[in-house]
């Protein structure tokens, strides 16, 4: 009788233990503890390596005919086409809390060939003065050349911030400014003549000469300030769509050309085409979650400029040279693109 009694009071106490334990005790006046979360890092990390298929052109033609009356408007026009690059490219990005943003991307490539258009115009006086087989101003010579070589490479750096994030988690708009440096060297080896109205100007058509040798260098450079949105929608678990567009308002282009067989000329450089301009850049695509933290982009980029104001000037051997308005000076480039981005 004894130890049930004292069997029943214990284990009353024991219960009794069990619910004060499990109970939480807040003071008066106190709040409860907030529940535990696991918080995002401030910093976030991307790091990548891709590829750019690209191919491209470069046009720039010349009025000299303000100090030559002979020559015509153009005067000279030369077609760097169909110019195949594909380039290495090297990406990084930091985000702040995933709100502000700084990313780097670098791309060098070598340039695997094209086809130089070289295209020389005379004005009726220099019709008349050549004696081609049809008056008037006129289309007076235009020869062909391999494009063999050379390189070209890219520095872009970018900041910005997010404007919007889609509901659901589903996506972001961002904007971005930045700077951007585009170079670029082609080397353009033979001659044939293709078109010829005077004999007394320019070789017989079907002329091939100089097939192993260098005949022209082209060097540019294009600097430029973007501003631009970035846009991010996700369709499925592991699939996105993305897009990105960037205006140009103001770049400064510097464009040299060495004619390696011009006599009359310098070689550092012959000619010469300084000024500034606009362009744009545009890219779209699709990226596919590999694994948590991979991803794989593939796209196609399309790269504009285009010269507003410049000159054209020559570097005769001995001095003397002139400087004329240039017409043109238009540089495009599109293509593929791929890569892998990892994130930290």
């Amino acid at each position: 009788m004894w130890r049930r009694s004292v069997t029943r009071h214990g284990a009353a106490l024991l219960a009794s233990l069990v619910a004060v334990s499990s109970a939480v005790v807040v003071p008066a006046g106190a709040q409860p503890p907030a529940p535990t979360t696991t918080s995002r890092p401030a910093l976030r990390f991307e790091a990548g390596l891709g590829g750019w298929i690209s191919s491209g052109s470069t046009t720039w033609s010349h009025n000299a005919s303000v100090v030559e009356p002979r020559v015509g408007n153009p005067s000279s026009r030369l077609e760097y086409k169909d110019v195949g690059v594909n380039f290495i490219e090297l990406k990084g990005k930091v985000a702040l809390r995933e709100r502000l943003f700084l990313r780097l991307a670098f791309g060098f490539a070598d340039i695997g060939g094209g086809r130089l258009t070289d295209d020389d115009f005379v004005s009726d006086q220099g019709a008349t003065f050549f004696g081609t087989s049809t008056p008037g101003a006129q289309l007076i010579s235009r020869t062909f050349s391999d494009i063999k070589g050379d390189n070209s490479w890219y520095a872009v750096v970018e900041a910005g911030g997010r404007i919007l994030n889609f509901p659901h988690h589903r996506g972001r708009l961002d904007a971005f400014a930045g700077y951007r440096y585009w170079y670029q060297r082609h080397v353009a080896t033979g001659v044939a003549q293709v078109e010829c109205t005077s004999p007394a100007f320019c070789s017989p058509v079907g002329t091939i000469s100089n097939v192993r040798e260098d005949v022209i260098a082209n060097e540019q450079t294009w600097q430029a300030l973007e501003l631009g949105f970035d846009v991010e929608y996700r369709l499925l678990r592991r699939l996105s769509v993305y897009g990105s567009g960037a205006f140009l308002p103001v770049t400064w282009f510097k464009n040299d050309d060495v004619h390696y067989l011009r006599t009359d000329l310098g070689k550092d450089p012959s000619f010469r085409m300084t000024g500034w301009g606009i362009g744009a850049n545009m890219e779209a695509g699709a990226t596919v979650a590999v694994l948590p933290r991979l991803a794989l982009d593939v796209g196609y980029r399309l790269w504009w400029s285009q010269a507003i104001d410049g000159t054209w000037e020559n570097f005769p051997i001995g001095g003397g040279g002139v400087s004329v308005p240039l017409n043109e000076l238009r540089a495009v480039r599109q293509g593929l693109t791929i890569g892998l981005r990892f994130t930290f």
